[in-house]
């Protein structure tokens, strides 16, 4: 995923953290909140894009054609963000076929303090692969 190429990331200063699938971050100072800490909105992109990548990079490697769409996702947010941030995601459950001829696909994040590892936020999403039959 050429992350250049998502406005939002560009936007929030999101960048690879290693050559890891999924594995990004976002600084501190661009995405403040009046609390002094990481805005909600920001920590959700992060981990959106993460999981998205990591489904991306699944369904490259499953040779399954089609565009890929987050459907469905749950974030709870555990502590606040107090400095840059990581996102770390995997597989839950991998591409399975829809009744509607689609593929989906189940990614968990987390999302940690770049400094101490604390656990800021998890997510879970699914994504759709939208083939053509679908």
């Amino acid at each position: 995923m050429d992350l250049a190429s998502v406005l939002p990331a560009a936007s929030l200063g999101i960048e690879r953290a290693t050559d890891e699938s999924g594995s990004l971050c976002i600084p501190f100072v661009r995405n403040t909140n009046d609390k002094e800490t990481v805005f909600a909105g920001s920590i959700f992109c992060l981990a959106a894009l993460s999981g998205y990548e990591t489904a991306c990079d699944r369904q490259r490697a499953l040779s399954l054609s089609g565009d890929l769409f987050l459907v469905f996702s749950n974030i709870a947010y555990h502590r606040p963000g107090l400095a840059d941030l990581t996102a770390k995601s995997a597989i839950m459950e991998d591409f399975v076929a829809t009744t509607k001829g689609n593929f989906k696909v189940r990614v968990k994040v987390e999302i940690a303090d770049a400094l101490n590892g604390s656990l800021c936020a998890t997510f879970e999403g699914s994504y759709v692969v939208k083939t053509n039959a679908g």
